[in-house]
C-alpha cells in the first residue's frame, strides 16, 4: 500500500470527510484516517438528525450558513441521496434570554425574512406546544433537518467517487512535522505527506500538543432521547418546526426535532455537564439526565407519552468562546486545524471542508473564518465553562 499522499486528513467525522471530500474534487492525492470506521458512533457526527439554520448573532456565520445550504443541497444532487428537509423553525425564549436579541439584529442586517409570534399565536400555529406567557418565537422557514448518518456516510463515499483514500481503524499515535511535510504514525502504519487536516474532534487537542499546539478544549459526554407520542402525525416535519430553547442566563439550550429518520420526537438539554476525558469510552446514559429530560419533555409538549424509545451519548468539544477553530498552524502552515464543533458545527461541515481544502491548497480562503483563528482572544485565559443552570421549568 502507498502511504504518501499529497494530504492526509485525521479524524473520519462530518468535517474530516468534507475536507476529503472537497480535495479530492480538486484532483488532490488525500488520505483520510479514521480511529474507528466512518459513522461510528463514539464522536460528534452520528445520528438521525441535525439543525441546518440561518439563526445565528453574527453575519459571518449567517454567511457560512447560507452557503452551507447550498452545497449540501449540491451534494444530495450530485450523489442522488436525500440528505436535507426543510421544515422552518423557531427560537423560543423569554426577551431576556440570550442570543434572541443578537439574531433578531442580524436577521435584520443579513435580509432574512422572519416573524415574531407571541404566545398565543404560537400556541394557534403549533398546539404542539405549552408555553409561559412571557415566551416569544422567532419564525424562520428556511430552517431543515440533515440526515447526519447519510450527510458523512454520502460524503465519504463521493471523496472515494473523485479519488480519495480513506483508512479505517487505525488509531493515530503520532505526529511529527517539518520543514518539507508531514508524519503521521498510527498503530499499524506509517504515513507521510505534504500537509495534514487535523479534524478529529474530541481527539484533536492529544494529538496537536505533540508538536506544541495547545487547543483550550472542554470534551462534554451529552446525551440525547427520542420520545414516543400519541399521536404522531402531530409530530412530523409537516406539522411540527424544529426549535431551538433560549433560557436566561445560559448558553445551554433546549432543542426539538420533528419525527425524521427514527420513531420519536428528538428532544435534548445540553451542555449541562462537567467536561470529561476524550479517551473515556464510556458511552452510558445518564438515567437522572433522561429524568430531566423526561420533565422538561411533559411540560413543553404534553402530546408525548413520557415513553423513551431510545437514548444516544454524543461528545461535544467545546472552546471557550464556542466558535470553531479553523486556521492553519505548524512548520511552513503544513497542519491545518479544523474543528471543535463546539456544539453547532455540523450544519456547516460541507462548507468547512471547502475552507480546509482552499486552506491547504492556497493557503487563504475567500470565506469568512477571521473569527475561528488559533490566536484569537477567546482562545485564551481558561476553558470553557458554562454561563447558567437550566432553568427547573421552562
Amino acid at each position: 500500500m502507498n502511504n504518501t499522499a499529497e494530504v492526509l486528513v485525521v479524524g473520519g467525522g462530518v468535517m474530516g470527510c468534507a475536507a476529503a471530500y472537497h480535495l479530492a474534487k480538486l484532483g488532490t492525492a488525500v488520505t483520510l484516517i479514521e480511529q474507528f470506521r466512518i459513522g461510528h458512533t463514539m464522536g460528534s457526527s452520528h445520528g438521525p438528525t441535525r439543525i441546518i439554520r440561518l439563526a445565528y448573532d453574527g453575519l459571518d456565520y449567517v454567511h457560512l450558513a447560507r452557503e452551507s445550504f447550498h452545497q449540501w443541497s449540491d451534494l444530495q444532487l450530485e450523489s442522488g441521496t436525500q440528505l436535507i428537509l426543510k421544515t422552518g423553525g423557531l427560537d423560543l425564549g423569554s426577551r431576556e434570554a440570550m442570543y434572541m436579541d443578537g439574531i433578531l439584529r442580524t436577521f435584520d442586517a443579513a435580509h432574512v425574512p422572519y416573524e415574531i409570534l407571541n404566545q398565543s399565536e404560537i400556541a394557534h400555529r403549533y398546539p404542539q406546544f405549552r408555553l409561559p406567557e412571557d415566551v416569544v418565537g422567532i419564525y424562520q422557514a428556511d430552517w431543515s433537518m440533515l440526515s447526519a448518518d447519510q450527510c458523512v456516510a454520502t460524503l465519504a463515499s463521493q471523496a472515494v467517487v473523485h479519488g480519495a483514500k480513506i483508512i479505517e481503524n487505525e488509531p493515530v499515535v503520532k505526529l511529527h512535522t517539518s520543514s518539507t511535510g508531514v508524519e503521521v504514525i498510527t498503530r499499524s502504519n506509517k504515513y507521510s505527506a505534504k500537509k495534514v487536516v487535523m479534524a478529529a474532534g474530541s481527539w484533536s487537542a492529544g494529538i496537536l500538543a505533540q508538536i506544541g499546539i495547545e487547543l483550550p478544549l472542554t470534551v462534554l459526554k451529552e446525551q440525547v432521547s427520542f420520545f414516543e407520542a400519541r399521536d404522531p402525525a402531530q409530530f412530523q416535519p409537516v406539522t411540527l418546526p424544529l426549535v431551538i430553547h433560549h433560557f436566561p442566563g445560559t448558553t445551554s439550550v433546549g432543542s426539538v426535532f420533528p419525527i425524521h429518520n427514527h420513531t420519536g420526537v428528538k428532544l435534548m438539554l445540553d451542555r449541562v455537564t462537567p467536561g470529561v476525558d476524550p479517551n473515556n469510552e464510556d458511552r452510558t446514559i445518564d438515567q437522572a439526565r433522561v429524568d430531566q429530560l423526561r420533565n422538561y419533555a411533559a411540560k413543553l409538549l404534553p402530546g408525548l407519552t413520557g415513553r423513551i424509545i431510545e437514548s444516544v451519548s454524543c461528545r461535544y468539544a467545546m472552546t471557550p468562546d464556542e466558535d470553531f477553530i479553523i486556521d492553519a498552524a505548524g512548520e511552513n502552515g503544513n497542519v491545518v486545524v479544523a474543528s471543535p464543533c463546539s456544539s453547532h458545527g455540523f450544519k456547516f461541515g460541507v462548507v468547512i471542508g471547502a475552507i480546509l481544502a482552499e486552506l491547504v491548497t492556497n493557503g487563504a480562503t475567500r470565506y469568512p473564518i477571521q473569527r475561528f483563528r488559533l490566536d484569537r482572544p477567546g482562545l485564551k485565559g481558561g476553558t470553557w465553562q458554562n454561563k447558567g443552570a437550566i432553568p427547573v421549568f421552562i
